[in-house]
């Protein structure tokens, strides 16, 4: 990883702090052997593959309890 580069860690969570400020919401799920990122309005769930690829922010292969950068 470049020294430049954020861990999946910060990543996260400046997706997360992006949302809040915006009023939305931050879902994750593991699928496939990845963790996909989900931003989506307060209101929506997402329960099917039109709301995750409508709502998918990115998708980590791993995702630390700290930051590694």
């Amino acid at each position: 990883m470049s020294e430049l580069t954020p861990c999946n860690y910060c990543s996260l969570n400046s997706i997360k702090r992006r949302a809040d400020r915006n009023g939305k919401r931050v879902t994750t799920q593991w699928r496939n052997g990845w963790l996909e990122v989900y931003v989506h309005p307060s209101d929506v769930k997402i329960v099917n593959d039109k709301d995750r690829e409508k709502y998918r922010q990115g998708s980590m292969m791993a995702l630390t309890d700290h930051c590694v950068c």
